[in-house]
Order: C-alpha cells, then sequence, then structure tokens
C-alpha cells in the first residue's frame, strides 16, 4: 500500500501540474467558466484513486437536496470531501485564508474561482464583512460548503464542533445542509497510507431557519456523529 500511496501522489502532482498548464487561459475568461477546468482536475483525482489506490465513491441522501442556495456542514475527515462537495454541489463555494491567494499559479486560480476569503488575523469588523459576502452569494444562488469543526478529524475521534457557522445561518437565514461520511478510512490527514475501500458521503435531513444558538448546534453535532457512526461500522 504504501508504493500505491507514493504512486498516487506522484501521479496527483503530475495531474496537477499538467491541468495548471492547461487551464491558464481560463484565467482570462470571467470567473464561471474556471468551474470546468476545476472539475475535470478533480474528476482526473478519483480516476488516480480508484485506478491506483482501489478507493471507490458514491453519494447517498440525494432526496434530502432542495434546489436551493444551502449552507451545507459536513463532518471532515479527509481531503477528499473538500473536492468531493465542491465537485457534487453546483455553484458551491468555500470560505479560506485571504493569505492562499499568494501561492503562485494555485492563488490565482483562487481568485477567479470567486470564493469567499477572509483574514484570520482581522477581528470582528473582518468577521462582519466576511458574513455579508456571504450572504450576498448565497442570495446570489450559490451554496457554501463549512467544516464546523474546523479541521480532519480521525474516524471515530472525539467530535470538536465550532460555532463559527451559527452566524451565518442566523444572518442569511439560510437552511442547514448536514453531510456524514466515512472519508478518513481511506484517506486521513497527512501523507498517511491510503488504504483501499469505498467512501460514502450522506446528506442528510435539512434543519429549518430560525432555531437558537445552542439548539441548532446540538441538531447539527448529533445529525452528523450519529450518521458517521453508522457509516464507521
Amino acid at each position: 500500500m504504501l508504493l500505491l500511496t507514493i504512486l498516487f501522489y506522484s501521479a496527483l502532482a503530475l495531474w496537477t501540474i499538467l491541468m495548471g498548464i492547461l487551464s491558464f487561459p481560463f484565467i482570462f475568461l470571467p470567473s464561471k467558466y474556471i468551474r470546468f477546468p476545476a472539475k475535470l482536475w478533480i474528476k482526473g483525482i478519483f480516476l488516480l484513486l480508484k485506478n491506483i489506490c482501489g478507493v471507490t465513491h458514491q453519494v447517498k441522501g440525494h432526496k434530502n437536496l432542495t434546489n436551493e442556495p444551502l449552507i451545507i456542514v459536513s463532518k471532515h475527515q479527509s481531503a477528499f470531501e473538500t473536492f468531493a462537495l465542491y465537485y457534487y454541489l453546483e455553484s458551491s463555494f468555500f470560505i479560506h485564508k485571504k493569505q492562499l491567494f499568494f501561492i503562485p499559479i494555485f492563488g490565482q486560480y483562487l481568485l477567479k474561482s470567486n470564493m469567499v476569503s477572509i483574514d484570520r488575523t482581522g477581528k470582528a469588523k473582518t468577521m462582519r464583512k466576511m458574513i455579508l459576502d456571504v450572504k450576498k452569494k448565497l442570495d446570489d444562488g450559490s451554496t457554501i460548503i463549512i467544516f464546523p469543526e474546523g479541521t480532519r478529524k480521525k474516524p471515530g475521534e472525539k467530535a470538536d464542533y465550532k460555532t463559527g457557522f451559527v452566524g451565518i445561518y442566523n444572518t442569511t437565514k439560510r437552511k442547514l445542509q448536514p453531510v456524514a461520511l466515512n472519508s478518513g478510512l481511506c484517506w486521513q490527514k497527512g501523507l498517511k497510507i491510503i488504504k483501499k475501500g469505498h467512501i460514502v458521503i450522506e446528506f442528510l435531513p435539512q434543519i429549518q431557519i430560525g432555531l437558537d444558538k445552542k439548539e441548532v448546534l446540538e441538531k447539527v453535532e448529533n445529525s452528523i456523529e450519529s450518521a458517521t457512526n453508522k457509516l464507521l461500522d
């Protein structure tokens, strides 16, 4: 498995460089076109995972999705769901650190993809601006993807849900769409061995607007953790 993992990361590096070169003309096109090469790049990652590491995946719970801008609140165990949720959810976006714009090449594509950036050294004023930027994008028809725990967790590790998404929930008045998954069984944080297996991403029943901070935090955590534990079993 170690050799296959090394082969995967080597192939991923080559694929990323190739797509970075081939996608360069999209830098000069309107932002809406950058999604095409981004999804092609992700499709390539899916194929590399399947053909080199034996990692397959499926998405469940489509019946719980509605055709409206949503706040996706997802369990986070791997880089996989970062790619997969962006791939399967049309007009979706993330919040990311402003400093990522300064990474050569990658930063230019990120800037073009029209995500919402935040300067984490800023204070309350920065947070208010970020929430207003998110609200505008939701009002324009986009869906935001948030990982409430803030970082990747190992399967079975104690949950640690942050309250940051609640401010967006209260301000934007949008439904929450919890997501459970088991990606950490195959691909964990860091350069660890990628294990053969089947990843499931499951969209759970939505959480309606109008709940208070404590109630919505409990509903999100209970929903995601319960469904994730079933997938891990």
